[in-house]
């Protein structure tokens, strides 16, 4: 039984102009990840990675399909019992920033999952774990004190990675989480993202567009277009031989760091 299964997933969103059509964002997508994974899902921007992503750890309700974390159907849980299994899935989302309470201090916003998950572990214990995770992500001990806006792209994404890892999940979503990020903090971010995945064993939904990263990052891959996963393949492999047009030019169009390197431009559908 693999950790996560997600089982002919459908969401369909209503049109954003009056007569207009649904939008299908995803069509029965079916996935599987297995303990201490990394999966990413690659695509153009609205080819449903992202509602993909949200869907898995039920922020956003199927219209049809299902999702099972650790052999339990999430969509048959009322909110109590999601509440209690939030502890084991997080979320480390796209912009930094916009995720964290401006108007909270970097300890506060760290130390929140525990008050939730952990009521009773009581302020001094509380306050220690905080210091460790902050300490872990590579953050000084006086960033408890000061507010997310004092800290910059790459600080703010580390606290967004110690509060998802606060209370060592098993299951970690990451929605693009150095897109945002200079090429130099990208790399430091990423490593730390693998140090913490070998040190706690978490499994990764890696979202991203970015073919250079998940070509890093990601165990296996696989591809969306238009709200379905047209193919999924271990990372190597899927770069050595690409079985779909889409996947082809993708690939077709990243850039090289070697200016001597030469690209087939292909489009879709071609062969």
């Amino acid at each position: 039984m693999s950790l996560v299964e997600v089982e002919a997933a459908v969401k369909t969103f209503a049109p954003r102009q009056r007569g207009g059509d649904p939008v299908g964002a995803l069509r029965e997508v079916s996935l599987q990840i297995e303990e201490g994974e990394t999966l990413a899902v690659i695509g153009e921007s609205g080819s449903g990675k992202s509602t993909l992503g949200r869907a898995v750890l039920r922020l956003l309700d199927l219209d049809a399909g299902a999702v099972r974390f650790d052999g339990v159907d999430l969509g048959g849980l009322d909110t109590r019992q999601l509440r209690a299994r939030r502890a084991d899935m997080q979320i480390v989302f796209q912009e930094p920033y916009e995720s964290l309470n401006p108007r909270l201090a970097v300890g506060a916003i760290v130390a929140e999952p525990l008050e939730i998950h952990q009521p009773k572990l009581g302020t001094t214990a509380t306050r220690k774990l905080v210091h460790e995770t902050l300490d872990r992500v590579g953050l000084p001990a006086d960033a408890a004190r000061r507010l997310p806006g004092e800290l910059s792209g790459g600080q703010q994404q580390r606290v967004g990675i110690a509060r998802a890892i606060i209370n060592r999940p098993r299951f970690m979503v990451l929605d693009e989480p150095t897109s945002s990020l200079d090429l130099s903090v990208r790399a430091q971010v990423l490593a730390l993202l693998a140090e913490l995945q070998e040190d706690y064993n978490i499994a990764y939904l890696f979202v991203s567009h970015d073919m250079h990263t998940v070509e890093w990052v990601s165990d296996r891959i696989a591809v969306m277009y238009l709200g379905e996963i047209v193919e999924t393949a271990p990372t190597r492999e899927l770069f050595d031989t690409p079985g779909h047009a889409y996947t082809r030019t993708l690939l077709s169009a990243r850039l090289s760091a070697d200016p001597r390197e030469k690209h087939a431009y292909l489009e879709f559908g071609q062969r």
